[in-house]
C-alpha cells in the first residue's frame, strides 16, 4: 500500500492542521485535528511533508515531539514572522528580518520605538519630536527627519500600510504594551509591501482577540528623569471569549505622562517638553468555522507634547530659548477588517482598512520678526510664529491567495489599492498683525482685515493632495530538493498624486489668492529574486536581489522668497545581499550574518532654502554597503546574551549640487546613518524564591550628520550620534505579579539624536536623561 502525498497546510511553526488523511494512515488521523509541534522540528516536518507522504510526516513529527521531551533547557526559542505574507519561522526566511517579541518588549520595559528599534541591526532611530521621529534602515535617507516626499521606511500595523504619499504627517510610534511582536524588514520590501519601504519596513503585529480563554494584564510605572517631575504610566488589557472558540473581544488601554526635562528660558517654563500619550486598541475575532476567521482591529493613539524636546547648542545643559512654546500634537486612528478563509487548495485573505492621521505643531519665528518689520514697514512686537501640520485619510484594500506551505511549489498572488487624501497648511502669524498692516505705509487702513482676517495669520499656504497606489503582486518558490529553494516575485504598480496649493496673505495682496495645481503619475515593475541553500538543520545560506520604489513628490507654491523646482519623481534603488543563519551547540547559540550592497540613483532629495523652507528634487546617486551581525546565546539555563553589530558606509557616489548651499562631494555620508552600531543585552535569572532577574544592556552609535547641507564644505555640519548608553533592570516575581526596578541612561549621556538649524540657534534632539523608576506588571 502506498501513501498519497500530504495535502494539509502547515500552520506556522507551532501546529500542523491535517485536512485530508489518506486511508493508509492510522485511524486517529482520519479526522480533523491539530497535532502539537515543537518549534525546532519545523524544517524537518516541512521537508517530510514536501518530499514524502503524510505518514512519513507524522513519523517525523512524532520523532520531533519525542526529541522535544529531551530538549536542552538552553535551546533558544523560534519566532514566527510574516515577512513573506505567510507564517514561517524566522530561521527559514531568505532575507534580512528581525523580530522583537512581546516578551522581549516587556523585559526591556519598552514604551516606544526609542526603547528597542535601534537594537536591531542596520537601524538608526533619529529621535526629535514626538510623532515625527524617523527610523532609517541601512542608511537609506536624505534627512534624519521628515523628508519632503514619502519616507524611505514603510510602517504597517498587522499588514495595514500607514505611510501615505508626500510629506509624512505622523510617523506611527505604537505603544509597545500587548504587542505580539515588531518585525523589522531590512532592505527594500516593494514586492510584497509596496511603496515607501525602500530601505525597509517596520510591521507592528498587535495581539488580537482569542476565543480560547480569558486573559488580562495590567501595568503601572512610576519614574523620575533628571531635571523633570515624576512621571506616570498605566496600561491594561482584557481578553474575553464571548463564546468558546467562536467569538471573542480584546481591549487595550494606555496612558503615559512623561514630564519634560528641558527648561525653556524664553517662556520661563521648567521641564517644558512634557508629553502625554493616550489611546488603546480594540479587536473582535469571529471564527464561525474551522476554515473561516473574521478579525476587526482598531487603534487610537494621541500624543501631545507641550514644547519641543530639543536643547539649544551653546546654552546651559538641558536648556532652550524660544519666545513661545513649540507644541506638537499628533493623532492616529486605524480600523481594519480582515477575512482569512481556507479554500482547501489555497488560503484567501482580504484586508480592508481605514486610517486617519493628524498633526499640528508651532514653530517660533520671532528672530525673523525684524526682517518683516523692515521689509513690510510693520511694527510687530508680539512673538512671530509658524503654524504647520495637516490631516490625512487613507483607505486600502488588499486581496491575496496563497497555497499551503507543504509542497515543492509555493505561490502567492495578490492585488491592492491604497487611496489617500491629505490637507496640509503652513501659516505665519503674530498677535496684532492686522493692526500692524493697517498702520503700515505700504498697505494702509483696511488692509489688515483682508491680509489677516483672524487678526494674526498674515501669510498662509494650504494644499490638498490626492494620491493612489494600485498594484498586482506575486511571489513563487520552488524547492529543487530538500536543500535548494528558488524564489521569484514582482510587483506591477501605478502611483498617482495630484496637489492643489493655495497661497494668500500679504504675498498676494491686493490680488486674489494664487492657486497652483501640480501632479505626478508613474508606473513600473518591482522585481525580487532569492536563492537559499539549507544543507542541514543548523545552517542556511541565501542570496537576494530586490528593488524598492516610492511616490514622486510635486512641489507647490510655498512661503519661501526663493524659487524651487516643480517636484521630484521616484528614485531607483536596488539591493543585493548574501546572508546566513546558523545554529550551534544544540540550538543554544544562534549567529546570523548579512553582507549587503545598495545602489541608489536619481535620489529624491529634501532640500531647504536659506529662509528655512523645504522642497523636493531629484539628483545624484549613492550607495550603502555593510555587514550586519546578530547573535543569541544561552550557555546554561537562566543566562541569555543578545548582541548585534552593524558596520555600514552609506555615502554619495558622485558630487551633489545643492541649490543655495554648494556642492556635497562624492564620499559624503548620508544623513541619518551611522558607520557603527553595536548593541548588547545580558540577562540572568537566579535560582530561589521570587525568580530574581537582572538585565544589563548597552548601545553604541557612531557619529553622523542630520542633513545633506552638512556635507557641503564651509558649512558648519549638523552632527549627531557618537554616544554610549547603559540601562539596568532588576525584576522579581511574586506569583502573577512582576516588580521591576530600572535605570535608563545610567551615565546620563547627552547623546544627540538629530541636529537642526533653528531660527534661535542649533537645536539638538537628545536621548532622555538618566531615568530611574519602578514598574509593576500583573497578568492573569
Amino acid at each position: 500500500m502506498r501513501c498519497a502525498p500530504a495535502t494539509g497546510p502547515l500552520r506556522g511553526h507551532a501546529s500542523w492542521q491535517r485536512r485530508r488523511p489518506t486511508p493508509c494512515c492510522p485511524p486517529s488521523l482520519r479526522r480533523k485535528g491539530i497535532l502539537p509541534m515543537q518549534p525546532f522540528a519545523t524544517s524537518r516536518l516541512t521537508r517530510a511533508i514536501r518530499f514524502g507522504c503524510l505518514c512519513c510526516a507524522l513519523a517525523s513529527a512524532t520523532a520531533g515531539a519525542q526529541d522535544s521531551s529531551q530538549r536542552n533547557a538552553t535551546e533558544l526559542d523560534t519566532i514566527t514572522v510574516t515577512a513573506s505574507k505567510r507564517d514561517e519561522s524566522i530561521r527559514e526566511v531568505a532575507g534580512s528580518v528581525s523580530a522583537v517579541t512581546g516578551q522581549q518588549l516587556e523585559d526591556l520595559g519598552a514604551q516606544g520605538l526609542a526603547d528597542y528599534i535601534q537594537r536591531t541591526p542596520g537601524v538608526v532611530f533619529n529621535s526629535y519630536q514626538p510623532g515625527v521621529s524617523h527610523v532609517v534602515i541601512r542608511g537609506i535617507a536624505t534627512s534624519a527627519g521628515n523628508v519632503q516626499g514619502q519616507t524611505t521606511t514603510g510602517y504597517f500595523l498587522n499588514d495595514v500600510p500607514l505611510t501615505e504619499p508626500g510629506w509624512t504627517i505622523v510617523v506611527p510610534d505604537v505603544d509597545a504594551f500587548d504587542l505580539n511582536r515588531v518585525e523589522v524588514l531590512r532592505g527594500p520590501q516593494g514586492t510584497l509591501f509596496g511603496s515607501a519601504s525602500m530601505g525597509g519596513a517596520v510591521n507592528y503585529i498587535a495581539n488580537v482577540a482569542d476565543a480560547g480563554a480569558f486573559d488580562a494584564a495590567a501595568e503601572a510605572t512610576v519614574s523620575q528623569t533628571r531635571n523633570a517631575d515624576v512621571g506616570f504610566g498605566a496600561k491594561a488589557m482584557v481578553n474575553v471569549p464571548v463564546k468558546q472558540d467562536l467569538l471573542a473581544f480584546r481591549a487595550v488601554a494606555q496612558y503615559r505622562d512623561d514630564p519634560g526635562y528641558i527648561d525653556n528660558l524664553g517662556t520661563g517654563k521648567d521641564g517644558a517638553n512634557t508629553t502625554q500619550l493616550a489611546g488603546g486598541r480594540f479587536s473582535v475575532v469571529l471564527t464561525p468555522s474551522q476554515d473561516t476567521t473574521l478579525t476587526w482591529l482598531s487603534l487610537l493613539q494621541n500624543t501631545d507634547s507641550d514644547d519641543n524636546a530639543y536643547q539649544i547648542r551653546g546654552l546651559g545643559d538641558l536648556q532652550r530659548n524660544t519666545a513661545i512654546p513649540e507644541f506638537t500634537n499628533t493623532k492616529v486612528d486605524v480600523h481594519s477588517l480582515r477575512l482569512d478563509q481556507n479554500l482547501g487548495f489555497a488560503d484567501f485573505t482580504a484586508l480592508l482598512a481605514y486610517q486617519k492621521k493628524q498633526q499640528d505643531w508651532r514653530f517660533d519665528y520671532t528672530p525673523i520678526r525684524s526682517a518683516y518689520n523692515a521689509d513690510l514697514d510693520l511694527d510687530l512686537t508680539n512673538p512671530l510664529y509658524i503654524d504647520s501640520g495637516g490631516e490625512s485619510e487613507g483607505r486600502s484594500i488588499e486581496l491575496r491567495l496563497s497555497n499551503p506551505s507543504n509542497g515543492r511549489f509555493e505561490w502567492l498572488l495578490g492585488g491592492m489599492f491604497f487611496d489617500t487624501e491629505k490637507d496640509l497648511y503652513e501659516a505665519i502669524g503674530a498677535q496684532g498683525a492686522a493692526a500692524a498692516f493697517d498702520n503700515s505705509s505700504l498697505y494702509g487702513p483696511g488692509a489688515g482685515a483682508v491680509i489677516a482676517p483672524d487678526g494674526q495669520i498674515f501669510n498662509a499656504f494650504t494644499s490638498r493632495t490626492h494620491g493612489s497606489e494600485a498594484a498586482l503582486f506575486g511571489e513563487a518558490s520552488v524547492w529543487f530538493n530538500p536543500q535548494w529553494k528558488l524564489t521569484a516575485g514582482g510587483r506591477l504598480f501605478r502611483t498617482r498624486i495630484r496637489t492643489t496649493s493655495v497661497q494668500e496673505g500679504f504675498s498676494t495682496y491686493p490680488g486674489d489668492p494664487i492657486v497652483t495645481p501640480s501632479s505626478n503619475e508613474e508606473s513600473g515593475f518591482n522585481p525580487k529574486l532569492s536563492l537559499s541553500y539549507t544543507p542541514n538543520e543548523q545552517v542556511m545560506f541565501y542570496a537576494l536581489a530586490s528593488e524598492g520604489f516610492r511616490f514622486g513628490t510635486p512641489n507647490t507654491a510655498g512661503l519661501s522668497a526663493y524659487p524651487v523646482p516643480a517636484g521630484s519623481r521616484s528614485d531607483e534603488l536596488v539591493n543585493y545581499e548574501l546572508g546566513t543563519r546558523t545554529s550551534w551547540a544544540g540550538g543554544s547559540f544562534l549567529l546570523d550574518a548579512t553582507l549587503f550592497y545598495v545602489d541608489w540613483k536619481d535620489i529624491q532629495l529634501r532640500l531647504q532654502t536659506p529662509d528655512f523652507y523645504n522642497y523636493a528634487s531629484n539628483g545624484g546617486k549613492a550607495y550603502s554597503r555593510g555587514v550586519e551581525l546578530s547573535a543569541q546565546w544561552r550557555p546554561f539555563a537562566g543566562f541569555n546574551w543578545t548582541g548585534t553589530a552593524t558596520w555600514q558606509q552609506a555615502k554619495l557616489d558622485e558630487d551633489l549640487f545643492i541649490l543655495y548651499y554648494g556642492t556635497a562631494p562624492k564620499g559624503s555620508q548620508l544623513p541619518g546613518s551611522a558607520e557603527w552600531s553595536i548593541n548588547n543585552t545580558l540577562s540572568y535569572q537566579f535560582d530561589g524564591n521570587f525568580a530574581p532577574t537582572v538585565m544589563l544592556s548597552h548601545q553604541f552609535l557612531s557619529s553622523g550628520i542630520s542633513d545633506l547641507n552638512s556635507a557641503v564644505p564651509g558649512i558648519a555640519p549638523n552632527t549627531q550620534g557618537n554616544y554610549n548608553l547603559f540601562d539596568l533592570r532588576y525584576r522579581m516575581s511574586f506569583g502573577r505579579t512582576d516588580v521591576t526596578v530600572f535605570g535608563s541612561n545610567l551615565t546620563d549621556k547627552r547623546g544627540v539624536t538629530r541636529t537642526v538649524p533653528e531660527t534661535n540657534g542649533i537645536g539638538e534632539g537628545i536621548v532622555r536623561p538618566r531615568t530611574v523608576g519602578v514598574t509593576v506588571h500583573w497578568r492573569y
